[in-house]
């Protein structure tokens, strides 16, 4: 994925220390809000558990519908990220991706390298784009916040089980960047 611009992100303690179901299904469709305002931009979702499960408990609760422009789905796992749950493999959410070109990707906090301060200290704008008093436990990030004139490039590998995001200069800043 090429020139990833924003970032929705779920924080695990965020969703997880929501009281119900119901708010966590509320959650989703800010998401989904989301969704809609950045279909023209480049962006991915980053969050705990998996995502579209039917149980708020293991992971974030998404229709297809909530998710559809985004680029990658990026599922969350680790020590105190709720129940381990198994890969979305084999259900029609999963398909919904491969045929939407959405790839998803699983992260296990503790073994791959993740970038807290990235996620934990860029400037939150969901509240810019959602006019919703609820938004503790969703962050949409700017890339260009944590590094300006940057984006992220996303590459995947399938057959080796790997992927690798890292930070690479905007076309109009790469001047910037070199000087």
């Amino acid at each position: 994925m090429s020139e990833v611009d924003y970032v929705v992100f779920v924080p695990p303690e965020g969703y997880f220390s929501l009281p119900t179901s119901s708010a966590r299904a509320a959650l989703g469709r800010l998401i989904g809000q989301i969704n809609a305002l950045l279909k023209n931009e480049n962006f991915i979702c980053v969050g705990p558990g998996r995502w579209g499960t039917s149980n708020p408990d293991l992971g974030v609760h998404v229709d297809y519908a909530d998710i559809y422009n985004t680029k990658a789905l990026v599922e969350l796992s680790g020590t105190d990220i709720g129940i381990e749950p198994e890969p979305s493999l084999g259900t029609h959410f999963f398909q919904d991706l491969l045929e939407g070109e959405i790839f998803p990707l699983s992260t296990h906090i503790g073994e791959d390298i993740f970038n807290h301060d990235f996620f934990v200290n860029t400037s939150n704008h969901a509240g810019e784009w959602l006019h919703n008093e609820n938004i503790e436990s969703l962050k949409l990030i700017r890339v260009g916040d944590f590094k300006p004139n940057f984006h992220i490039e996303l590459i995947m590998d399938g057959d080796s089980g790997q992927a690798l995001a890292f930070l690479v200069p905007n076309k109009q800043g790469v001047n910037e960047y070199n000087q």
